[in-house]
């Protein structure tokens, strides 16, 4: 029977090593503007791997020099399509846009666990603070530190202003059916234990109990006097206020940004 337990056992780990999907966090920079030389990408994009791989989220920075305008609304539609396009409507992922006009964070999906108003307001503020000095390894790099920062220091609760739509979870068939597996050998594993430590009679009838010379008789009487019932009120407040000089909020994801040239 031991040989039987460890067996099964074997059988449920193996089946959710090879059924669960193993996927490291993507990362990447897209200079479209050409602000940074081969030698400035090979260490930004080691660094920003770096905070990919200790918060699992997907990072991508992508320059334009379009000139989406200060308004922030091309900007936002250009990230935001760009972050379903590169990792998906329901990742966790940031895109980083640096626009000649605008600078945009599209966040999404674990993220904004770490991210409320303030938190993203401070992290623009220090961005636009490297970028207007034209500090462009600078300017990658804090937004590195504000990423570190935020994911050590803990999550944060919900925050309506950064435009989140809430955390997306993605529904994989893969993943169901091995739940499902797992489940059922392990309910033959706990079946088996059981069987092998007790032995089952068949249950005594009431009969058993009783003396057949004498039988006692009782009469029981419930009775419903009254039924009350109460209903309570329960009202509901909403209210919130965005940052100054800066724009939050999108139609696909969190997030929020500012305008400018330099």
């Amino acid at each position: 029977m031991k040989k039987l337990f460890v067996f099964l056992a074997a059988a449920v780990i193996s089946a959710a090593a090879a059924t669960l999907p193993v996927s490291a966090a993507e990362s990447f920079i897209d200079d479209k503007a050409g602000l940074y030389t081969q030698s400035n990408l090979a260490e930004l994009e080691a660094k920003q791997q770096a905070v990919s791989d200790l918060t699992g989220w997907n990072i991508a920075v992508v320059t334009t020099d379009t000139g989406f305008g200060e308004d922030g609304k091309r900007a936002m539609r250009y990230a935001e399509d760009y972050y379903d396009d590169h990792f998906g409507s329901d990742s966790s992922s940031i895109v980083y846009l640096i626009d000649l006009d605008y600078r945009y964070f599209s966040m999404d999906g674990d993220l904004l666990n770490y991210f409320n108003t303030s938190r993203l307001d401070s992290m623009i503020d220090a961005c636009n603070k490297k970028y207007f000095a034209y500090d462009d390894v600078g300017h990658l790099e804090t937004f590195y530190r504000c990423l570190e920062k935020y994911y050590s220091s803990g999550t944060v609760e919900y925050d309506s202003n950064i435009g989140s739509k809430g955390i997306l979870i993605h529904f994989d068939l893969t993943v169901f059916f091995a739940a499902i597996a797992a489940g059922t050998v392990a309910a033959v594993i706990g079946i088996a234990i059981v069987l092998n430590r007790y032995k089952f009679h068949h249950a005594p009838t009431a009969n058993c109990y009783l003396n057949s010379n004498t039988i006692n008789m009782y009469r029981r009487q419930d009775r419903f006097v009254r039924e009350y019932t109460t209903r309570t009120r329960i009202n509901s407040d909403s209210g919130g206020s965005g940052g100054g000089g800066h724009s939050h909020g999108g139609s696909s994801h969190g997030g929020g940004g500012s305008g400018g040239r330099r």
